[in-house]
């Protein structure tokens, strides 16, 4: 069974707003071990969101739609389901008095265009919205499953959580998907790519997705032990550029390590501009950065702290890192990854990385 995304609004299209719940919905998704086959976004137009509907819904699958369900002319999610699937819309007798009420505890008259949300295809199921007037509706149509939702994402998603996600398990009926997100630093995705080559990926999904000055190799298996092997593989080869293996932050990892030590790390930018304040802001071990347009003497430094980190000299992809811990001073020649776009981001996380893989090498 295919399960399918539909986000609807010309709002999207013309880049008025960001489409975040597609995402959000494909993530919790695949939580549960249930890949989207494909995300669509389309205008309001009854016409082309008819033919989508009814593409989609030739083969067995699950259409999720968000957007569309209010009160004005340009909502036309509900008139576009009813009449791919051939439904009828009725007047909803126990809805129409909720919405009376909802509509009057705002101050608000009831007006005629607000009725527009409470005319439900024939043999849907409504799915209650606490947070807003429009009802979701769960529907059959064809070979398929469509539930509608709405755009507003303080609506949408607690209907989601609450009712949907169980509708569609017992729809789907997912197999268990286990997954690990390697985080690693240093590595290029070529590297990665060809170490990926060695191994034995069968029954096994690998993506890899350069990031920012890191790369993040995604690992999905339906057999718990074809994933250990893999991330193990990884760990045994790269050591401790791998910083995470559960997705989580360079400045988050590194920051749980220096509490440990009890160490306190402070920072002298100036090819970074700030950027590695701005990742370690807040956190207990960060005693604060030196921001200038030179590289910073040690001695003017208005911080005290167990680690000094000074990146400076950038050349190409290249660059020195001046690392100070516990009074002993070293510098090191260190390649960033990434798109020169995002240089200073990518240099503070090569940073970061490489004083993590530092302190596990030598004081961890």
């Amino acid at each position: 069974m295919d399960v399918y995304i539909l986000a609807i609004g010309n709002e999207i299209l013309e880049g008025s707003i960001l489409d975040t719940n597609s995402n959000y919905i494909a993530k919790e998704l695949f939580k549960e071990g249930i890949e989207t086959k494909g995300i669509f976004a389309i205008k309001d137009n009854k016409g082309d969101l008819i033919k989508l509907i009814n593409d989609l819904s030739e083969n067995t699958s699950i259409i999720i739609t968000t957007g569309g369900l209010g009160p004005t002319f340009d909502d036309i999610t509900v008139e576009s389901l009813a009449e791919a699937c051939n439904k009828t819309l009725k007047l909803n007798r126990k809805l129409y008095f909720e919405l009376l009420n909802k509509v009057k505890a705002k101050g608000v008259r009831l007006k005629l265009s607000h009725l527009r949300q409470i005319h439900i295809p024939q043999d849907a199921t409504v799915i209650k919205n606490q947070f807003g007037t429009a009802p979701g509706i769960y529907l059959r149509c064809k070979n398929s499953h469509i539930i509608a939702l709405p755009g507003v994402p303080n609506e949408m998603k607690p209907m989601f959580e609450n009712e949907v996600l169980h509708l569609i398990k017992t729809i789907y009926n997912p197999q268990t998907l286990f997954s690990c997100d390697i985080k690693i630093i240093g590595v290029a995705e070529s590297d990665a790519d060809k170490f990926l080559k060695t191994l034995d990926l069968e029954n096994t999904e690998v993506i890899l997705n350069a990031m920012e000055g890191e790369l993040a190799v995604r690992v999905r298996s339906q057999n718990k032990e074809d994933l250990e092997r893999i991330k193990s593989a990884f760990l045994d080869m790269y050591g401790y550029k791998v910083f995470s293996v559960n997705n989580e932050n360079i400045e988050d990892v590194l920051a749980n390590l220096l509490d440990e030590l009890d160490f306190k790390i402070a920072f002298a930018e100036s090819i970074t501009a700030g950027m590695l304040a701005q990742m370690m802001v807040g956190k207990a071990c960060f005693s604060g950065s030196l921001v200038s347009n030179e590289r910073a003497d040690l001695n003017i430094l208005p911080f005290e702290a167990d680690i000094v980190a000074i990146p400076y000299n950038l050349s190409g992809n290249e660059f020195e890192l001046r690392l100070t811990v516990e009074d002993e001073e070293k510098s090191f020649y260190l390649k960033y990854l990434g798109n020169v776009n995002f240089m200073r981001k990518s240099i503070a996380k090569r940073t970061l990385g490489f004083i993590f893989e530092y302190l596990k090498e030598y004081y961890d």
